[in-house]
């Protein structure tokens, strides 16, 4: 969520380009590189997010932050 706010979202849709790594995700949760490439594979078949070319894109940020707001909360 922080990237897709640095980028700008507009009609709440985030393109970050280039996309980060799956391993500098993974450093920054303290997991598998694995394990992001099975979470960001589940987004995608949720259609969530999808890529295009180097870039990653956010296609409903507002799903997004609800989902991120669920877990933080422990829903």
């Amino acid at each position: 969520m922080r990237l897709a706010r640095e980028v700008g979202i507009k009609a709440n849709v985030a393109r970050i380009d280039p996309a980060p790594k799956h391993a500098d995700f993974a450093s920054q949760v303290s997991t598998y590189r694995e394990q992001v490439t099975r979470e960001l594979l589940a987004f995608a078949k949720a259609k969530v997010l999808g890529k295009d070319g180097r870039a990653l894109v956010l296609l409903d940020v507002a799903r997004l932050q609800k989902m991120v707001d669920e877990v933080k909360s422990g829903a």
